[in-house]
């Protein structure tokens, strides 16, 4: 009798035993989101002209799933409001199609585990119709600064890798938009660290500037900087 007890016993540790390993060492597969933009990933808009998303789709293997928007506004920095109180990112669920400025668009998607992705397209508005024809490539000093590479990345749209200059060490790139070629703006960014500005640039390439660094300690406002084209 004692030995049937024992052997049903083994058994149902056995039967226990089976059941376990059905379930050992099995991994779940996960597909992160995927990204499809359609239009370029940067793109220069005229204030007061119609805009349309060309929009992104986002694939969770082969399954489509949902994207979703937020847009970051920096608008164009003004003359006399500078102050850091003044110079504000705002956060849209579109692009202000009116008003001139750097919006960072973030299409963001999450598949059914729970983890996300995101990808980013730039829209710059600009106050009036690019010059096509303006160019302002090339390199330019600033005092005992490190240079800044200026290169064209559309009509109306350059990045520096330098706009703060006038004998400083520190080195802080940023995009400089201007319709005309003459008037040079400097929306909000945040690079090395944050950084905007407005000014001119005259005949023989020189660009006359007024920067500012509101996160320095006291902030830095409206600071003259000059660069000469090379």
């Amino acid at each position: 009798m004692k030995k049937i007890v024992y052997g049903l016993i083994l058994m149902a540790f056995a039967g226990m035993s089976c059941e376990d390993d059905s379930t050992a060492d099995i991994s779940r597969i996960t597909n992160y989101p995927t990204f499809t933009m359609e239009g370029d990933a940067i793109l220069v808009h005229v204030a007061g002209e119609p805009y349309s998303d060309p929009g992104v789709t986002a694939l969770e293997g082969e399954n489509e799933i949902t994207v979703t928007k937020t847009v970051i506004q920096s608008k164009f920095i003004e003359p006399g409001m500078t102050q850091p109180e003044d110079v504000q990112y705002t956060t849209l669920s579109e692009i202000d199609e009116d008003v001139p400025g750097m919006y960072t668009v973030t299409y963001t998607a999450v598949n059914q585990d729970g983890y996300s992705g995101t990808t980013e397209r730039i829209v710059f508005v600009l106050d009036g119709e690019p010059d096509p024809s303006v160019d302002l490539s090339g390199t330019y000093t600033s005092g005992s600064s490190p240079t800044s590479v200026v290169t064209k990345v559309a009509d109306g749209v350059f990045l520096a890798t330098n706009v703060w200059g006038g004998g400083s060490t520190v080195r802080i790139g940023a995009y400089v938009l201007t319709s005309d070629g003459v008037n040079l703006n400097v929306p909000q960014q945040d690079t090395q660290t944050r950084i905007f500005g407005y000014g001119t640039r005259n005949g023989a390439g020189t660009w006359s500037m007024s920067m500012s660094r509101p996160l320095f300690s006291p902030p830095l406002i409206d600071l003259a900087k000059v660069w000469t084209k090379q």
